[in-house]
């Protein structure tokens, strides 16, 4: 990516060519469209990726979070509505799942269940965790707790 997102977009189609189902190729594909600001393209290869995919929580969140690029929230908001009522609740297991746990907890504040997330947070905090686990936690909590809705943008603090 050393600044050749052209370049990196030709690999990540070659890649897809050979396993069109890879979630993390799918998801680096589409960022790179959206660093270039190139959002519809993102659209376009989310709305291509094979059928025993397309409801998956990562390609719904993946499309909702395009779509907000592409300024169209309530869409996006259907979509990561979704994603969450589709999706296996995910509990803390130990620091392997921990980011896994704080996207489940990340879209279900972004679906308007904050304060569970929180609890969620406020239970973890109480468990033996690494140093690192606790850095993470504390760093991602004020973000969560100052949410005030917009989406994943509310979250990233993107436009």
């Amino acid at each position: 990516m050393e600044n050749k997102s052209d370049s990196a977009i030709v690999f990540y189609k070659k890649a897809l060519g050979i396993e069109p189902t890879d979630i993390t190729t799918i998801e680096s594909l589409i960022k790179t469209y959206w660093w270039n600001e190139q959002p519809e393209l993102a659209l376009k290869i989310l709305n291509e990726v094979p059928n025993e995919i397309k409801e998956s929580n990562s390609i719904l969140t993946l499309k909702g979070m395009t779509l907000e690029k592409m300024d169209n929230l309530n869409q996006a908001m259907e979509l990561y509505k979704k994603a969450f009522k589709e999706s296996s609740e995910i509990r803390y297991e130990n620091e392997e799942n921990i980011m896994e746990f704080v996207g489940y907890l990340t879209l279900q504040t972004v679906v308007g269940e904050k304060e569970k997330a929180l609890a969620e947070l406020k239970n973890l905090k109480g468990k033996k965790l690494t140093e690192s686990e606790k850095q993470y936690i504390n760093s991602i909590e004020p973000i969560i707790r100052n949410y005030k809705g917009s989406g994943y943008n509310g979250i990233l603090g993107n436009k």
